[in-house]
């Protein structure tokens, strides 16, 4: 009987913690869609919430602008509310008892796909903001973006 309480509240913890996670995840999501607008920091926190996140520091201040007209707000409202829907649901299956694992994992795939969305969205505008470039301006990003990365994460690989 003990080995049964400890495997469940084990599995307790472990939900808990990937709860936690996808929590952070969708939290960064929301508040960088929330606050997308003409701010143009030099390391955009918005960006990183795209997953962009070494161009965030690589992009110039006129080429984050150009990125940012190029998002369609439409679609990230769609997104940020399934977001949102998603979160409600999982917060319903934590309630329930017993536990509704299905409910569960039902709401954390709907935020996933939002999720994945957003980046595709973003991506795409990405692209489309670079394929405007004329070449110089793409050597200068490709060495920012290298200078990025090894700033973020020291990586030796980044030129």
């Amino acid at each position: 009987m003990s080995e049964q309480v400890k495997s469940g509240r084990g599995l307790k913890i472990a939900l808990a913690m990937s709860l936690a996670l996808n929590l952070a995840v969708a939290g960064l999501v929301l508040g960088a869609m929330i606050g997308f607008g003409p701010r143009a920091d030099r390391d955009d926190p918005r960006l990183r919430a795209l997953g962009l996140g070494p161009f965030a520091i690589a992009l110039s201040r006129e080429d984050r602008a150009g990125f940012a007209a190029r998002i369609d707000r439409e679609s990230l409202g769609a997104e940020r509310r399934s977001l949102g829907v998603g979160l409600r649901q999982l917060g319903e299956a934590l309630r329930a008892d017993p536990f509704d694992r299905t409910a569960a994992e039902a709401a954390l795939a709907r935020m996933r796909a939002a999720t994945a969305t957003l980046q595709g969205v973003s991506h795409t505008a990405l692209l489309d903001q670079i394929a405007q470039m004329p070449p110089a301006e793409r050597a200068v990003l490709a060495d920012r973006l290298g200078r990025a990365l090894r700033r973020m994460g020291g990586h030796r690989d980044a030129r």
